[in-house]
């Protein structure tokens, strides 16, 4: 009987024992390296997640894109008469395809004649207007637009760029709507936003008429781009943007 009551002491005594001073250092090691592990595959998971989320944004915006140039296609192969054909175009202050809607033949006589102002104050009415066709009010705002982006007014002159996008793009006009992007990328540019204005001229480049003047002015914002420092905020595009 003493036998077994000093067996079963011995038992208990074995199974409270204290680990060793090793067997708790090769367990802390193991757990350490054990973080270091997860924190590795938590990183990779990170990054892969970041790397997926890029390619979708690109391709979205790749879609967009594409989808934008098809309805492109397609308004070009509409037979609609367009107000100004037949008559030979004008490059007006480097920026504005004359002519546009015969409304605004007398403001872009103006402003070929010299007179910027004068221009301004005969479009300025058309503005109040609310019987215009789409094309009419599109074709106002980017001619404010672009006689305000000469005279250095460059804050009004992307605010009627970005009124005339939002009017073509509630009338679903892919063409008007590059137009406007044409406008808002050169806005863009004055103001040594060059990721911003490379997007929205590459939006443009589908837009009739104006491809050599699309294509000189993206040529430089993706010069300017490059060149720039790898802090200048100039250099990238924000996402929102997109």
């Amino acid at each position: 009987m003493p036998s077994q009551l000093g067996e079963a002491t011995d038992t208990r005594s074995s199974s409270n024992q204290v680990p060793s001073y090793d067997d708790l250092l090769d367990t802390i090691q193991y757990l350490l390296e054990e973080r270091k592990r997860l924190s590795q595959c938590l990183r990779f998971a990170e990054r892969t997640v970041e790397e997926f989320s890029q390619q979708a944004r690109h391709a979205n915006s790749l879609a967009r894109n594409a989808q934008n140039s098809v309805a492109l296609a397609k308004e070009k192969r509409k037979t609609v008469k367009t107000a100004g054909a037949g008559k030979p175009s004008t490059w007006i202050g480097g920026s504005w395809l004359a002519p546009s809607d015969d409304i605004l033949a007398p403001a872009e006589k103006s402003w070929q004649d010299g007179n910027g102002q004068r221009a301004l104050v005969l479009v300025e009415p058309l503005l109040r207007r609310h019987d215009l066709t789409v094309s009419e009010d599109v074709n106002a705002n980017l001619f404010v637009s672009a006689i305000l982006r000469a005279s250095g007014d460059l804050a009004q002159a992307s605010k009627y760029a970005e009124d005339a996008l939002v009017i073509a793009k509630e009338a679903d006009s892919y063409m008007l709507a590059s137009k406007a992007e044409f406008h808002r990328g050169l806005c863009y540019l004055k103001q040594n936003r060059y990721a911003q204005a490379q997007w929205c001229l590459v939006l443009a480049s589908q837009l009739e008429g104006h491809q050599e003047q699309i294509e000189a002015n993206r040529v430089f914002a993706e010069e300017r781009c490059r060149n720039a420092g790898p802090r200048d905020p100039n250099r990238k595009l924000d996402l929102d943007y997109i």
